[in-house]
């Protein structure tokens, strides 16, 4: 058979090709109890909708178009016995991770270059700039110019030596850091 036919079969038996009967399909289509729009609401589409669902308990949403429903058209719906909830479950699935996120703007506080981010972890480097602004509790500011030679960590080090007192000389022979270096070094805040 070939596919009009078969259609024309469907149509003249009224039966699914999942093996129902199309208007028994309809009937359970329309006897849904919670419904999900993505289209504002209106008087016209709350009519509409309680025409098509009778049983129609949870009418469900995303928070922007909640936001912008009219109080009065909620409070309708609720006298109706029709409750309205915020569903967050819907757009495009988060596709970096937490962890992800952490270990770039660790990277970037190390001194690594956002280039070299790209290439080590195998992402672009717009994807580095996005994940390091991502959370503004991590806000760090990438200084453009010269690259610095000594990472995050070594500065550190040689803050907190600093700080217990070990003489600026001993410092610099330890970590094989020029000793002017190791004043900047100290001195940067």
């Amino acid at each position: 058979m070939n596919l009009m036919m078969k259609m024309n079969f469907l149509e003249l038996n009224e039966y699914s090709p999942n093996g129902g009967n199309i208007e028994d399909e309809l009937e359970e289509e329309n006897l849904k109890e919670e419904v999900h729009i993505s289209t504002a609401l209106s008087s016209k589409k709350i009519v509409e909708l309680i025409d098509e669902y009778p049983n129609l308990r949870t009418l469900t949403c995303p928070k922007s178009i909640y936001d912008r429903t009219s109080k009065k058209y909620l409070e309708v719906l609720e006298k109706l016995g029709i409750s309205v909830k915020i569903k967050y479950n819907w757009g495009k699935p988060i596709k970096y991770t937490e962890h992800e996120r952490i270990n770039v703007v660790n990277l970037i506080k190390e001194g690594i270059s956002p280039q070299e981010i790209a290439k080590k972890l195998n992402i672009s480097v717009q994807t580095v700039y996005y994940l390091k602004n991502k959370n503004k509790e991590d806000l760090i500011t990438l200084k453009r110019g010269k690259k610095r030679k000594y990472s995050y960590k070594i500065r550190k080090k040689v803050k907190k030596l600093a700080k217990e007192g070990i003489p600026k000389k001993e410092i610099s022979k330890k970590e094989n850091i020029p000793l002017r270096t190791v004043y900047d070094i100290i001195k940067e805040k």
